[in-house]
């Protein structure tokens, strides 16, 4: 008998703990550090986004996702407490993740349903050697997980491809990992042409930019054509003037999944809608940032909200 399952991402924005750690530049998120941030902060935090993740998709299908990926989480910890909100801790969820060597110590992970959801393998994917300045840059890995959903085998990559400072540097980092990305992704379809792949994450790109279209060969359209090999429902909501956060007054859509054509050429599969999660209480009340993701920090400043992105998911019938 089938069913409505929704896959998701959430980039949860400097999702830290309050304790420092001396191997990774986190001092900015210490009681006594630049952000000031505390027990208090990081509960308030917690609890916000334990409500926020709860309700994603709720409302369409009855129940919150079966997979979301996050980005920006600091360690296992965050992930323990959070999924030990009141707003989650009765559901059967579960996460997977894997510390990285991140500058910073912020990583991406995967929550899912133990009861949807059967793991079977996963494992992080270390980026390239990059060297700036004469000195080795880390960035996060790429999360790979491998399990079954409604008895379909799934491939998932959670991604959160370097930023857009120092452009030039940063847009051949992104594009190093996009490739590494695909040649994972190359290797699984030459042993299944059908397979169901899955890539979520923020990648510091819009839809139609390059790292996208030119690595993942990306359409907007969910329909087998060539030479189109992924399907990303955030294309057509970029050209419809959606966005996910907001960065120097630009509206931008980083957030993104992409699903390989496995996921159309499966009769038992079908696609119902995709959605940017913003409902009211996730976003900023003041006047002049009216709409945008209510944030937890504006530089230094804080000002106690969820995260600087909403929330994407896509709704399938399986």
């Amino acid at each position: 008998m089938s069913r409505l399952y929704s896959f998701g991402f959430y980039n949860l924005e400097n999702l830290f703990d309050t304790a420092d750690d001396p191997n990774t530049f986190d001092e900015d998120f210490t009681p006594y550090g630049r952000r000031k941030w505390t027990i208090h902060r990081y509960e308030n935090k917690i609890g916000k986004l334990g409500k926020a993740i709860a309700s994603i998709g709720k409302r369409k299908i009855g129940y919150s996702p079966s997979l979301l990926a996050v980005a920006e989480v600091e360690n296992k910890t965050v992930l323990k407490d959070l999924l030990q909100i009141s707003h989650l801790r009765d559901l059967p969820l579960d996460f997977i993740h894997f510390d990285s060597k991140d500058e910073r110590g912020i990583d991406v992970a995967l929550i899912f349903n133990h009861q949807d959801f059967q793991l079977e393998e996963s494992y992080a994917i270390h980026p390239p050697e990059f060297i700036e300045n004469g000195i080795q840059d880390f960035t996060r890995d790429v999360l790979y997980t491998k399990g079954k959903l409604a008895g379909i085998q799934i491939h998932i990559f959670v991604v959160h491809l370097p930023s857009r400072r120092n452009q030039n540097i940063n847009l051949e980092k992104r594009n190093a990992i996009a490739t590494l990305i695909r040649h994972h992704c190359s290797q699984i379809l030459y042993d299944d042409p059908q397979a169901k792949i899955m890539i979520f994450g923020d990648f510091n790109s819009n839809p139609e930019d390059e790292t996208i279209k030119k690595y993942f060969k990306t359409t907007g359209y969910f329909q087998n054509q060539e030479p189109y090999e992924f399907y990303n429902p955030m294309e057509l909501m970029r050209k419809e003037g959606k966005y996910t956060t907001k960065h120097r007054d630009t509206w931008i859509l980083y957030d993104q999944m992409l699903f390989s054509k496995g996921f159309y050429l499966d009769e038992k599969i079908r696609l119902i809608s995709s959605h940017i999660f913003n409902p009211y209480f996730l976003q900023e009340w003041n006047r002049k940032y009216n709409g945008e993701p209510f944030r937890t920090y504006v530089g230094r400043k804080y000002l106690g909200g969820y995260s600087d992105h909403f929330p994407i998911y896509t709704i399938f019938k399986i």
